[in-house]
């Protein structure tokens, strides 16, 4: 299974590169970037951080979906009070809020998994 990190902040890509070892990772640190890197990879689940620079999270999932209306995103941020229902009505699966642990992101990975 691919799956495609994305966050502006280098030390939160490294804890999910880690969490994540048993997967193929990619990374993306702004919205712009993991939309072409999704056009390229097709990953089965991208985990997206909300604020980002060049293009938040909420505009990158929408534009993830117009290119594959199957993709699975998963919200990824500090913000879910505030922010976090933009990111779902944009299309986002469901919110994990930072600090996060382990056992959330695998939960939810699995829960997506395609068999």
């Amino acid at each position: 299974m691919k799956i495609l990190i994305v966050d502006d902040d280098m030390t939160v890509r490294e804890l999910l590169r880690v969490i994540l070892k048993d997967y193929t990772t990619f990374e993306a640190d702004d919205g712009e970037k993991a939309v072409r890197m999704y056009q390229e990879l097709k990953p089965d689940i991208v985990l997206m951080d909300l604020f980002m620079p060049k293009m938040d999270g909420i505009e990158a999932t929408r534009k993830i979906l117009e290119i594959d209306p199957e993709a699975v995103v998963i919200g990824v941020t500090a913000f879910h009070s505030n922010k976090g229902d933009e990111l779902m009505k944009a299309g986002a699966k469901e919110i994990i809020s930072k600090p996060f642990t382990r056992k959330w992101i695998v939960e939810a990975i699995s829960r997506y998994a395609k068999v």
